[in-house]
């Protein structure tokens, strides 16, 4: 690990911009053009070459870099590490604006499962794309946008009108959540004050806007806590964490043979059912592109299950001290105590024994603790993004993952200490020579 760098406010810096799946792609493109990375494109063909550093963004919410070896041996070895660029929050309509006595709310929809109550009377801004009109009937202009400052609120009921909040009230999004955008005067304009505003950050004019596609998010920033600071409090961890892990072991590795890979997905908490999401042939399309376009090895089995090997990288369940009866009573992951290696018998984790004990090696190898999580066997968890990859390639996976508390919480929480070895082993895995 390069100890001469300040991951934890490098990564703060990096939450800032990451504000949605869209944005996350934007600050991560950013940072790999600085590294001397260099975009693809999939209408054309690929020339790669030995020690080669390239990336491809097929989508807006969706990227994959990889670097090639510098002896450029493809077949050698393929090593990915798959990680989600979404996180659960709210989708603003169309037509948002709801006006009662000049106070102006948005009419918003929510995205995968946000802890609702979690996102009251927190600052949150919006961010994600708009179209505009264009010469091109079929080609609208499309421009990412990010407000960059506390615009929306969504405050609480007082508890002298809601006597039982503290009791656990069931929260509608449509009624509760609607955030709170402005008070309208009686001389400003009542309808499409969004709209205006949208148009005013663009650049651009209202009716050239033709649609929106915009999401909020909670502003605030990244912070250590802990009385020795050894915990991490942040919006979208949850999964940004093992996003920016994944870019930082890229960045900073190298190797003689084979191929590295990032591949950064969109929409794996509504189910990855998308072209930009994992249950898609996105990234078989993109590893035969490469296959093909690596310099007298277009022959060269590349797809061949055994010389592949993915880390699927999404946040684990820590053990919870006020709920320690929600966690497995043999496998509970601790934070500060190491990566969780995530095992399911019903393969909503893709982890085998074999790739298990693969990375239970690689972590010896990177000076790191690992833990092994299990569900609760009466408390059904989630799944991720290991069982869709494979799918499409018969490659191996294994499915890890910080251990974390508040998952899908406005603001989460993980060890700062799990999150430092995760670079490490994940640029172990990226220089192994093997």
């Amino acid at each position: 690990m390069d100890h001469t760098k300040d991951y934890i406010s490098d990564f703060f810096g990096f939450m800032k911009k990451a504000t949605t799946s869209v944005q996350t792609v934007d600050a991560i493109r950013e940072r790999l053009e600085a590294a001397g990375f260099m975009e693809l494109e999939m209408s054309e063909p690929w020339t790669l070459n030995a020690s080669g550093k390239y990336y491809i963004t097929p989508y807006p919410s969706m990227l994959m870099a990889f670097t090639v070896g510098s002896d450029q041996f493809p077949e050698k070895s393929v090593k990915i590490i798959a990680a989600h660029t979404d996180s659960p929050g709210f989708r603003i309509k169309p037509n948002p604006e709801v006006n009662i006595e000049g106070m102006l709310t948005l009419n918003v929809e929510r995205y995968g499962g946000p802890i609702l109550n979690t996102w009251f009377d927190r600052p949150l801004s919006i961010a994600g794309r708009i179209a505009v009109r264009s010469d091109a009937v079929l080609r609208p202009k499309v421009i990412h946008l990010d407000l960059q400052r506390p615009i929306l609120i969504i405050p609480n009921l007082a508890i002298h009108m809601n006597r039982d909040v503290n009791k656990g009230v069931e929260i509608k999004v449509q009624k509760e959540m609607q955030p709170l955008l402005t008070q309208l005067l009686e001389d400003e304009i009542k309808d499409n004050h969004l709209l205006e505003l949208v148009a005013k950050e663009a650049g651009v004019r209202r009716e050239d806007i033709l649609d929106m596609d915009l999401n909020v998010y909670c502003y605030e920033e990244g912070m250590l806590v802990g009385s020795k600071e050894e915990f991490i409090s942040c919006p979208r961890i949850d999964d940004l964490s093992m996003v920016y892990a994944a870019m930082e072991a890229l960045v900073g590795s190298e190797h003689k043979d084979g191929i590295n890979m990032v591949a950064f997905m969109d929409n794996e908490e509504i189910g990855s059912m998308t072209r930009q999401g994992a249950d898609s042939v996105m990234l078989s399309n993109v590893l035969e592109r490469i296959r093909m376009g690596t310099a007298g090895r277009e022959k060269q089995a590349i797809r061949q299950a055994m010389n592949f090997f993915v880390i699927s990288a999404d946040c684990a369940h820590g053990l919870h001290p006020n709920y320690s009866e929600k966690s497995d009573i043999t496998n509970k992951p601790v934070m500060n105590k190491g990566i969780a290696i995530k095992i399911s018998c019903n393969r909503s984790y893709a982890s085998e024994v074999d790739t298990i004990a693969a990375f239970q090696q690689l972590c010896g190898k990177a000076g790191a603790k690992y833990q092994k999580f299990v569900n609760h066997s009466d408390q059904p968890g989630g799944t991720t993004l290991g069982p869709l990859l494979t799918k499409y390639m018969p490659v191996h996976v294994v499915d890890v993952g910080v251990p974390m508390l508040a998952m899908h919480s406005a603001r989460e929480l993980m060890g700062k200490q799990d999150f430092l070895d995760s670079i490490e082993i994940f640029r172990t895995f990226f220089q192994l020579e093997e």
